[in-house]
């Protein structure tokens, strides 16, 4: 045996594989004669080494020689820092990922309320006038767990408060009552990102409230602002503010009143709740097609009614829905349950909950294709998707099938925020 320890062998071995790496990649890039130095080192370390002669002199000369060429002939590869002693470890941990994602579970947000209350998209919690508003301690523990940012605005002079709305006749295009303005933003003050602006005036003095490009805040201002309306339908709302006279037209544009309010007062306090966070199945689909009631997540950009309805451009995003029908299906919307071939749809619990109009479903709304009493006849190889909230959900009412081709996989698992709805997606 030699006399050698375990720990110093082991040393002598790394010793000798980064020099065979230094030598092998950066022979060409330095001086002849250091690169055959590097080898005739390599050589005698590995003579001594096999010999059994690591407790001479001589041998611990030649891995102090062999370590100094290294070092003059090393580059960035010796001698090795974290990323150099590591690079294969995060090679492999990337590539890794890359393939959960590509092939068995991909992350995504949800993002819109289309599919609500089965999984939520951006909701608010509304801070009343006289409220406490959360502390710096609550808004970083929300933060955390149920992914709430803090938005707040004040009013800058004494005096009445107003809103800008858009006109009736551009409120679906422009995405609700009060109108807001996509701008370019930055993430973090760092990444490409789109902001959406709505315009206040304060005692004449013009203020701004930014939030995330895909929140409305319609939802917000009418639990702000509810103005005595009787229900949530925005008609009702409409009315109820009309009735009461508070829409006003200033230079060109309509606003809504919201009184007056002193210097300092709270116009408007709430938290974005972020979307909820799951992984995608992208594996069980190669092996079976997907099944009626199975929430599905597909390309948009290879759905022909999204691409038209983009005016031609394929839309490349993701959406989710619920998988109502596939080919050789007759879907129809009778009272509020969906049916399907004549009988009301199952293969999940939203079909129920929504035909019943119970936990928080609003039941399925004849619009669209099944304005009128209509009916679709689903074609082979297609889909049809619609949202859980049938009152909100842009879907295949409206743009048609989806192909099967364009479907990614299956909704598999909440795994943030950390709520009550955390876990297996339903």
């Amino acid at each position: 045996m030699f006399p050698f320890s375990k720990k110093k062998d082991k040393s002598v071995k790394e010793l000798l594989s980064a020099a065979y790496t230094v030598y092998n990649y950066r022979r060409d890039a330095v001086a002849p004669e250091d690169a055959e130095k590097l080898r005739e080192l390599i050589e005698k370390v590995e003579e001594l080494f096999d010999g059994g002669k690591t407790a001479k002199d001589e041998f611990k000369k030649a891995c102090a020689d062999l370590k100094e060429t290294m070092k003059k002939c090393g580059g960035m590869l010796y001698p090795m820092g974290f990323w150099t002693d590591n690079i294969d470890v995060v090679f492999v941990a990337g590539i890794l990922a890359l393939s959960l994602r590509s092939f068995f579970f991909q992350p995504f947000q949800i993002p819109t309320n289309s599919m609500y209350p089965s999984f939520y998209g951006m909701t608010e919690k509304v801070y009343a006038q006289g409220e406490d508003e959360p502390s710096f301690r609550q808004k970083a523990w929300r933060l955390i767990t149920k992914k709430a940012s803090n938005y707040e605005l004040n009013a800058a002079r004494n005096g009445e408060v107003f809103i800008r709305i858009n006109r009736p006749n551009q409120m679906e295009a422009n995405g609700g009552i009060f109108y807001g303005k996509i701008r370019p933003s930055r993430w973090l003050g760092v990444l490409p990102s789109q902001e959406k602006v709505y315009e206040f005036l304060s005692g004449g003095q013009k203020l701004e409230l930014a939030v995330p490009a895909e929140y409305s805040l319609d939802s917000a201002m009418r639990k702000a602002y509810p103005f005595m309306a009787q229900g949530s339908e925005l008609n009702e709302y409409l009315n109820a503010l009309h009735t009461r006279g508070k829409i006003v037209e200033m230079e060109g544009k309509l606003y809504l009143s919201l009184g007056e309010k002193k210097k300092g007062e709270r116009i408007l306090n709430f938290d974005i709740l972020g979307g909820d966070m799951l992984f995608v199945d992208r594996f069980t689909y190669n092996f079976r097609k997907p099944k009626v009631g199975e929430p599905i997540v597909f390309k948009t950009g290879m759905c022909p009614g999204i691409t038209a309805q983009n005016g031609g451009v394929p839309d490349d995003k993701y959406y989710i829905k619920r998988l109502a029908g596939a080919g050789g299906d007759t879907l129809k919307v009778e009272g509020s349950a969906l049916m399907r071939n004549g009988e009301p749809a199952t293969g999940a619990q939203a079909f129920k909950f929504n035909a019943e109009q119970t936990n928080g479903y609003c039941g399925y709304k004849p619009y669209g294709a099944f304005e009128n009493g209509g009916s679709v006849s689903v074609p082979q190889n297609c889909y049809y998707a619609m949202g859980d909230n049938s009152a909100n959900s842009l879907d295949s009412r409206y743009w048609g099938f989806v192909p099967d081709k364009a479907v990614v996989g299956k909704a598999l698992v909440i795994f943030y925020p950390f709520t009550e709805r955390w876990g297996a997606a339903k």
